[in-house]
């Protein structure tokens, strides 16, 4: 069967999760892109001031790079009753933590590099369910194709962010936010009958690497470090085929809350509109909020979309 024409098409819809996660979906098949809900409150050395208030009126405990993280399973389940894919970017905790309660509850394919198929499998997700990748892998699973393309992490610290190491096969519970180190960074290119997905789930890209992408829709990273990059908007849109939609991810601070302000996000998300529309003045452009539903035609247009809670 060809993995760009299925015979009978749909439209898909992707939901907005917060952070980088996602929820693509053609009413039979369910793909979940990092899928992130325990939105923790942390602070510290390696992730900023640790007396800076997160947000007005949260009194949520703040956790440091020792602290032991346990999944908010309660808020995972309100948002998550089915899923046949999981693709993890890579293996911080604000990408990861919560796709082992995910994958044991829906029995889905994990999708990930080496740290983040320890950090399921230390965690009770069956052998069974865990394709680990390195980047280059073309995979076909039924009507869907997933192409895995080594990727970046975004440049924290003013350009000077690296992270040396992976999550062992022999990590032992449970995991502090330190065990959870990045483990290297994928993209993923989708083909899911006529529509050609391309994620990203940190803002930074290896060029040479975005091979052959011709994609209908981009899923782009658009927080403030992807102004350490050069031209990275304009470099990234060019290379995947300058796609008839682009919608912004990973624009908010996960540190807050659902339901807290995100105003000065939304406002810097603005610029990366700003940045699309120079590059490709005929696209489609979407910054979601939470829980935001994408419905997308199989011209690759998106023709509505429906807000979630606040």
């Amino acid at each position: 069967m060809n993995e760009q024409t299925s015979g009978e098409e749909h439209p898909l819809q992707l939901t907005h999760f917060g952070a980088a996660g996602w929820k693509i979906t053609d009413g039979k098949k369910v793909l979940l892109v990092d899928p992130y809900f325990s939105r923790v409150r942390y602070a510290g050395k390696t992730f900023g001031d640790p007396d800076a208030p997160i947000s007005p009126g949260d009194t949520r405990p703040i956790f440091r790079p020792q602290d032991v993280l346990s999944s908010d399973t309660e808020l995972v389940d309100r948002h998550i009753d089915s899923a046949d894919y999981i693709v993890v970017s890579h293996s911080h905790f604000n990408h990861c933590m919560d796709m082992p309660h995910i994958a044991r509850k829906t029995g889905a394919l994990v999708i990930g590099t080496y740290s983040t198929t320890n950090i399921a499998r230390v965690n009770g997700v069956d052998e069974q369910q865990l394709i680990t990748v390195k980047g280059g892998e073309d995979y076909q699973f039924d009507d869907i194709a997933i192409r895995v393309m080594n990727s970046l992490h975004s440049p924290l610290a003013a350009k000077r962010y690296f992270e040396w190491g992976e999550v062992p096969r022999d990590v032992e519970r449970p995991l502090r936010m330190i065990d959870y180190c990045e483990g290297g960074t994928m993209a993923y290119y989708i083909r899911w009958g006529v529509h050609r997905i391309v994620v990203f789930g940190s803002m930074n890209f290896i060029e040479r690497d975005l091979l052959d992408i011709d994609a209908t829709i981009a899923l782009v990273p658009a927080a403030r470090p992807r102004l350490h990059i050069r031209d990275y908007t304009d470099r990234l849109l060019r290379r995947v085929g300058l796609p008839k939609l682009v919608i912004a991810t990973h624009w908010d601070v996960q540190t807050a809350p659902y339901g807290a302000s995100q105003a000065e996000a939304l406002a810097q998300a603005e610029t990366f509109v700003q940045e699309v529309n120079a590059t490709s003045p005929d696209a489609q452009v979407i910054v979601p909020l939470h829980f935001d539903t994408v419905h997308v035609d199989t011209r690759g247009h998106a023709w509505k979309v429906e807000h979630g809670p606040a």
